[in-house]
């Protein structure tokens, strides 16, 4: 698949409505599941949770550019490198605006039998213009991590890494797959994300980081 416009358009067309049918009638259900056998799952969940912290692929591909380029010269694996630091940084920078734009409360929102669910942008619409947006940006500068639930940073860089080693190793398309999904659903088991979440960051993952590859294909890719 291209990171076309038209691919893109016909994916969000497929994607939205199920995301939308998980906000409804499946997220709070699973996250209130999680919630209530943090004992079971938290812990597992957390360990799965470390292979979506950024820093391991960005440095990985900080450290491959300067190996290839300066100790062990070799175009290819240098881009290469590159292409895996450049889908990193660039998915990570769509999650953080997408983050603050819907500032979604995390599920902790539901614990203890309280009701805080949704997106800050989707409320406060008696409020004037002005009002509400100020209220927004006020309440995720002090809250950033309560109301950063939407899409899930971890399953974007999970799905961007990933989906650069598909590109680069095709063959092993099903275990990139199940290794995505596997480490993916940790941020659910550890009651940080909802469902719609992590759908939401596979998009993102997997959009951005097949738009860093047409930049870069000729580069990155062996030659006959």
């Amino acid at each position: 698949m291209k990171a076309t416009k038209k691919n893109l358009f016909m994916t969000l067309l497929i994607a939205v409505p199920i995301i939308i049918i998980s906000y409804n009638f499946i997220d709070k259900n699973v996250a209130l599941y999680f919630l209530a056998h943090q004992d079971t799952y938290k812990h597992f969940g957390k360990l799965l949770s470390i292979s979506g912290e950024s820093q391991w692929y960005i440095g990985a591909g900080i450290l491959g550019f300067l190996y290839y380029k300066y100790i062990k010269e070799n175009e290819l694996l240098k881009n290469r490198f590159l292409f895996l630091f450049y889908a990193n940084v660039f998915s990570g920078l769509i999650s953080i605006v997408l983050k603050w734009t819907f500032g979604r409360i995390r599920p902790k929102g539901l614990e203890y039998g309280h009701h805080d669910y949704g997106f800050l942008l989707f409320q406060n619409f008696d409020m004037g213009i002005i009002e509400k947006v100020k209220y927004h940006f006020i309440t995720m500068y002090h809250h950033p991590s309560t109301y950063s639930s939407f899409p899930s940073g971890h399953t974007v860089t999970i799905a961007a890494t990933f989906t650069v080693m598909y590109l680069l190793f095709p063959r092993y398309l099903y275990l990139w797959i199940v290794l995505g999904l596997s480490f993916a659903s940790g941020r659910i088991l550890a009651g940080d994300h909802f469902v719609s979440d992590i759908m939401a960051g596979t998009l993102v993952g997997v959009f951005s980081t097949l738009f860093i590859y047409e930049k870069m294909r000729n580069k990155i890719e062996k030659k006959a």
